[in-house]
């Protein structure tokens, strides 16, 4: 007994350690920043409570993890742990987290959760994890400059009161002409990659300056600099931040709430299905008409031609657009619309406009502003390029023959003539529309063309 008392010292000093370790453990998990603000909550419902029983339920309220649980979308949000006021209006004004939520009406939390929206991570519960600032993190939360992106995932750009931003950032990808070289929606070009998921692979930093300096952040690129104001490109950005690949339309809207007929026609134009197929005399003739389709294909046979063409009509050349359920009975639900259908309606332009106006539109609808400029202007550069190293000027057209305009915009110009004819080929060339554009829309872009002149001070 005597030979242990030598390592009393020594046991009373691995108590005090081990109880220190006790007391720093039991230190930090009780002054964790999520039980404070909790704390915080609790203390200012007891300061309004104002009868006994007001008093003592403010008393018992517990400080716990608290989370939001949506198995259809396999997420665990956790965010009320802090933000545990968001719900209720008599916090508005309140500084974060102990703050209202001003939109919870529209998007209650018990449905929608938080990161749906803000992205981040939801099953943390410490600030700088939750909000996607540590390095190991994969979804950080977005700036709420580009909060409106995230309307993206269930409405269309143009349908979401209060989201001005989207809308705009949409008319300029349109108006940019960017869908010519890249696809968006199964429809577009191919000379750049396809889009629909950009906004989960890039950061609005990356994808800002892409576009403004396409060249710096990818070396050799033929993409045209985007130059438009400072305001454009964040609304740009913040339109490509919500093409993130997820949809989740079939999840919170149900059938019986989505507006068919509307929901279809928006499709039916956003989709570019007047291009190949024609209503009211109208549009393409790639594809049948349109305007009696539902009394010469059973419903089932529409349905299943949306989901999957080739499934029943196997020499289809239409695409498979992968439609949610919800979106193809909207759209078999407008083409059971269509007899006496207003065309108008559906199409970019007025049934009395002029072939120059067509045109026009179906300039703008395939894209060739991203190359020729918004008005046919040329100009963008394009490295051993014969025309001045840069893409040409659309006023010349009126010099060039009809046949040979349709071969340059059914059948391309894969191959542009080159400065140094041992150089490397052009990085930007014409792309072959021919399985793409209607004969109409082909004799209207012509009739465009042949309308554009040059500026008063430039030589055609």
């Amino acid at each position: 007994m005597d030979s242990l008392k030598k390592f009393y010292p020594w046991f009373a000093l691995l108590g005090l350690a081990v109880g220190g370790l006790v007391l720093a453990g039991y230190y930090k998990d009780e002054f964790r920043e999520w039980k404070r603000w909790q704390r915080d909550y609790n203390a200012e419902e007891l300061s309004r409570a104002i009868t006994p029983e007001q008093k003592d339920q403010a008393r018992s309220l517990p400080v716990e993890i608290r989370q939001i649980v949506l198995p259809g979308l396999q997420r665990v949000d956790r965010c009320t742990t802090c933000h545990i006021a968001a719900e209720y209006p008599g916090y508005a004004g309140y500084k974060q987290p102990l703050a209202y939520h001003p939109n919870h009406a529209q998007h209650p939390f018990d449905k929608f959760g938080c990161t749906i929206c803000h992205q981040g991570q939801g099953r943390a519960t410490e600030r700088e994890a939750a909000h996607g600032r540590v390095a190991h993190w994969e979804h950080p939360m977005l700036a709420m400059k580009y909060i409106e992106a995230s309307c993206a995932k269930c409405h269309a750009a143009t349908d979401v009161p209060g989201s001005p931003l989207l809308a705009r950032g949409r008319a300029v990808f349109e108006e940019q002409g960017c869908i010519g070289c890249h696809k968006l929606g199964g429809f577009g070009g191919n000379l750049g990659p396809e889009l629909d998921k950009v906004g989960a692979k890039r950061s609005p930093e990356w994808l800002a300056k892409h576009f403004q300096t396409p060249a710096e952040v990818v070396p050799n690129s033929g993409m045209p600099p985007v130059k438009r104001s400072d305001a454009d490109v964040a609304a740009l950005t913040l339109f490509m931040m919500g093409q993130t690949g997820e949809r989740l339309t079939e999840y919170y809207v149900s059938m019986k709430s989505i507006p068919g007929p509307e929901l279809g026609r928006r499709l039916f134009a956003q989709k570019g299905c007047i291009g190949c197929h024609s209503v009211g005399g109208k549009g393409g003739t790639v594809g049948p008409a349109l305007d009696d389709v539902t009394k010469r294909r059973a419903p089932d046979w529409i349905v299943k031609h949306f989901r999957d063409p080739a499934s029943v009509s196997p020499e289809t050349v239409m695409p498979k657009y992968n439609f949610t359920e919800p979106e193809i009975r909207a759209l078999a639900a407008f083409l059971g619309s269509l007899t006496g259908a207003d065309v108008s309606a559906f199409m970019k332009i007025p049934l009395q406009a002029s072939p120059i106006e067509r045109g026009r539109a179906v300039y703008l609808k395939y894209g060739c502003g991203g190359c020729h400029g918004a008005n046919g202007e040329g100009g963008v550069p394009n490295r051993n390029a014969k025309a001045n190293q840069q893409i040409p000027a659309l006023m010349a057209a009126n010099d060039v023959a009809d046949v040979f305009l349709e071969s340059f915009i059914t059948e391309g110009i894969p191959d542009p003539a080159r400065l140094d004819p041992n150089g490397p080929k052009p990085p930007i060339y014409m792309p072959a529309f021919g399985d793409k554009i209607s004969e109409g829309e082909l004799a209207d872009l012509i009739s465009y063309l042949r309308s554009l002149q040059p500026a008063p001070n430039e030589k055609p």
